[in-house]
């Protein structure tokens, strides 16, 4: 026993200067598997000192009975291979009982006739690594489903964060000068929702801007900015977030809260803040460009659509939409009145009083037919002076009320050019469909009917 005694001084001894700065947690025990040795950092690791437990049996560092009788069976006995020193994890706790997944190396020490003095492990906490891992898997999940848009994506994003630091508040936000916008919340009360706006200021988020990168608080009580105006309204106590990018420019942030304080945050937690609000930044930025190029397609097809001096549908879509509509009232036996409307007099409107007298006459039409027009019917530009009108789901009775009233607007409706006033009057011939139609017949009857409206003395509607 006094040579054993000898042998733990001496360890005492020139033990605290040899691990003192090394980065890894120390324990050193007898070959009852005492502890005899804690370095700074295994004191730091486990929540204690090597005072309060030197002599207790490294059974109090271990979470599970199991892991201690498997470690001694393998490693920590006098049989033990003096070489077994690859790496394992177990689970161990601390003082206060916090459970942690530790990666060990350690085994026996032997002397130099071979025969084992101490055992000795080195050990790292990896909880926030495998924690951190677990977490990336799951958002490389989120972000590869091809069947969640854009809005569920963020939503898993929040709940993957809010349980990655446990934090149940999270938000995306969208920031302009001092305007603190929600737009996706998660809340354990749903106390917050899209739209809600907030003073930059009020919000831990203004030191995020301010230092544009990630910021932490895991205790709001006991630091520096304890007398902020959002502890002081909300009482949150725990915050990490991270500034959003789009295309180099600041969006908002991506944010997660507590009322309860939390964990101090270490690297990992401000690093993996980041690569989500990185994420965020990305897709949002993917979005803008999906949205604008669904609004240039959309441009496009109005631009391909549209007669672009009245505004009006072209001959290419009227075109189209009369083949469908013939078809669908074929096959569904529903009415359709067609019409054609005809400027009267128009050579000598434009010979009268110059061209663009004529493009104000027909840009003035569009604007009637904008106003007057029923939510179904279809105007467009047939040819020049020709406009065609399609009225679904209306039969000659209800057609006739519609396209008097617009021959009316029409006759009242002045136009002033170079300090002249000018009036102008339609033509309008219109039929119904007649199953077996098809468009050239369907046209013909209309073209007969106008011809019929100006023979018998124009801005006059006339059938067929």
């Amino acid at each position: 026993m006094n040579e054993s005694t000898d042998q733990y001084q001496h360890i005492a001894t020139i033990l605290p200067s040899l691990f003192r700065h090394l980065d890894t947690a120390v324990v050193i025990a007898d070959t009852e598997r005492r502890i005899q040795f804690f370095n700074p950092q295994a004191e730091a690791l486990f929540g204690c000192g090597l005072a309060d437990v030197k002599g207790a049996s490294t059974r109090i560092l271990y979470a599970e009975q199991e892991d201690f009788i498997a470690t001694g069976k393998d490693r920590f006995n006098t049989e033990a291979v003096h070489t077994y020193y690859d790496t394992y994890v177990v689970r161990y706790k601390t003082a206060n009982g916090h459970v942690f997944l530790g990666e060990t190396h350690g085994g026996p020490v032997c002397d130099e006739q071979q025969v084992i003095t101490m055992y000795v492990a080195f050990i790292q906490d990896i909880s926030t690594r495998v924690e951190v891992e677990s977490t990336l898997n799951q958002l490389h999940s989120i972000t590869s489903a091809r069947n969640l848009d854009f809005c569920r994506r963020v939503e898993r994003i929040l709940s993957l964060g809010c349980k990655h630091f446990n934090l149940p508040i999270g938000i995306l936000s969208q920031i302009h000068g001092q305007r603190y916008t929600v737009q996706y919340a998660q809340h354990p009360d749903n106390a917050l929702h899209p739209g809600q706006v907030f003073d930059l200021k009020k919000t831990y988020c203004c030191h995020v801007y301010e230092a544009n990168e990630a910021q932490g608080f895991h205790h709001v009580a006991q630091s520096n900015i304890k007398t902020h105006p959002c502890y002081e309204q909300f009482g949150l106590e725990a915050y990490i977030g991270a500034p959003i990018f789009i295309d180099g420019e600041r969006y908002g942030t991506l944010n997660f809260s507590s009322p309860e304080p939390s964990r101090p945050f270490v690297s990992q937690d401000y690093e993996l803040v980041r690569l989500f609000a990185e994420w965020v930044g990305h897709e949002l930025a993917r979005l803008r460009d999906w949205e604008a190029l669904e609004q240039a397609q959309q441009l496009l097809e109005i631009q391909a659509n549209t007669d672009s001096l009245t505004q009006l549908y072209n001959r290419h879509y009227l075109t189209n939409i009369l083949i469908k509509e013939l078809a669908r009232c074929e096959r569904y036996k529903n009415a359709l009145t067609l019409a054609i409307v005809d400027f009267d007099n128009f050579k000598h409107l434009n010979d009268s009083y110059g061209h663009r007298a004529g493009d104000i006459a027909l840009q003035r039409f569009g604007n009637i037919v904008r106003e007057e027009s029923r939510t179904n019917d279809i105007y467009g530009r047939w040819g020049g002076e020709e406009f065609l009108c399609l009225l679904p789901e209306t039969n000659l009775g209800g057609a006739e009320v519609v396209l008097q009233r617009l021959v009316s607007r029409v006759h009242a409706e002045v136009i002033h050019v170079e300090g002249q006033t000018i009036r102008f009057t339609i033509s309008i011939g219109y039929t119904r469909f007649i199953s077996g139609d098809t468009q050239d017949t369907i046209i013909h009857r209309a073209d007969t009917a106008l011809y019929l409206a100006k023979e018998n003395g124009r801005n006059r509607i006339e059938k067929q």
